[in-house]
């Protein structure tokens, strides 16, 4: 996959926060250099995670459990 073509992706992915409320987002950095942004929102929350020798972030999304006391 091209330069062009992770770019693309990567953007694709956070799209999906616009129209959103983030109401919480957090940093973690992790012993092996990589790290992650937690970005929550009012609908779920976008897990994006980083490594040095990756050429575009693993996102991962999770729907909101309005349901729970607590959600993650």
């Amino acid at each position: 996959m091209s330069n062009e073509e992770h770019a693309k992706e990567c953007q694709e992915q956070l799209k999906k926060l616009t129209g959103k409320n983030v109401v919480d987002c957090s940093f973690r950095a992790y012993d092996n250099n990589c790290w992650r942004l937690y970005i929550v929102t009012d609908t779920g929350k976008m897990v994006m995670t980083f490594c040095p020798d990756w050429t575009c972030p693993v996102v991962e999304h999770h729907q909101a459990h309005h349901e729970e006391e607590n959600p993650e």
